[in-house]
Formats: structure tokens, sequence, C-alpha cells
């Protein structure tokens, strides 16, 4: 609420000097705020703090999914080498049939490649 002009006349001269001191105080320190916020120093360095945590915490995201790709990636590796091979060694039944799979499908992409009349 607004102190009305009878109210403003009838304050004494030290307490008025009191309150325009006190908002000047309060302005100043608004003002260096302020000033604070808007500095070139100040806007790099609150930006290089936001891409610098920005960067971390992709980087930790990373390193997790990494991990999560590393033990999976161990894990099928084993899958397929336990297929292919056991105590004994070589297991050539599995081996032949990869190895037809594989002569199967260079087969027929050659066939469709003569057939569509390219050429190497």
């Amino acid at each position: 609420m607004t102190a009305s002009p009878s109210d403003e006349t009838d304050r004494p001269v030290d307490q008025i000097e009191r309150d325009l001191a006190a908002k000047r105080e309060r302005l100043t320190a608004d003002l260096a705020c302020l000033i604070d916020q808007v500095h070139p120093k100040a806007v790099v360095r609150r930006a290089l703090a936001q891409a610098k945590s920005t960067a971390q915490a992709g980087l930790a995201d990373l390193k997790i999914r990494l991990e999560r790709v590393s033990s999976q990636t161990e894990a099928g590796r084993r899958r397929i080498k336990a297929e292919l091979r056991d105590e004994a060694g070589w297991r050539t039944d599995r081996l032949v049939a990869v190895a037809g799979g594989l002569l199967g499908v260079v087969t027929f992409a050659g066939v469709v490649r003569r057939l569509s009349g390219q050429k190497r």
C-alpha cells in the first residue's frame, strides 16, 4: 500500500534519509547482481558449466551403454562358440551347416545378379 502525500510530509527528515539510503543500498546490490548476470565472462562461465555438465551426463550414459553392449557381445560370443565347439573339439556338423548356409546365400545372390543382367 502506498503512503498518502500527507504521510510523506509527516515523516521526519532523518527517517526519509534512512529510507533513501536503504533503497540506494538495495538498488546498488540489485545493479551489481544484474551486472554479474549479464557480464560476458559470467555468461561464458555459466555456458561452459552447463556444457560440461551435459557432456559429463552424456559420457556417463555412454559408459553404461557400452558396458551393457560389451557384456551382451561377450555373452553372444560364448553362445556362438558353444554352438560350434564343445569339449571334444569343433562340431563339424554345425560348421558344415553354417558353411552350407553361406554358400546358399552367395549362390542365390549370384543367380539373382545373373537373372537381372547386372555384371560385376
